[in-house]
């Protein structure tokens, strides 16, 4: 009995600790890729395509090797600025919905 107790308290006690690594968020990934701060949202952007091209085509984003920094970061400023009611939304998610929509797999 007393180990189901311990048991069941941990899960509770590491669910509870949980949480996303980064903190950025649509409007601030906005912020950095307009503001003059560019070298960031590329490098943020840059390492979400990385993560895609090390795992193939999961997710449906096929992003072409011949994809610059900055055309990641227009397609990524494009998608905020037509989808302003997501900017709540932590970075990655949009990074992914913006790449899917520009670069889908075929």
């Amino acid at each position: 009995m007393n180990i189901r107790l311990i048991l069941a308290c941990l899960l509770v006690c590491t669910a509870a600790h949980a949480q996303r690594i980064s903190k950025v968020n649509g409007s601030k990934l906005l912020s950095l890729c307009t503001a003059g701060r560019s070298t960031e949202c590329d490098a943020y952007l840059a390492g979400v395509a990385d993560a895609y091209e090390q795992t193939g085509r999961i997710g449906g984003v096929c992003i072409p090797t011949a994809v610059t920094g900055v055309q990641l970061r227009l397609v990524a400023t494009k998608y905020l600025h037509d989808h302003p009611q997501e900017l709540e939304l932590p970075a990655g998610e949009i990074a992914t919905h913006a790449f899917k929509t520009a670069f889908p797999c075929k």
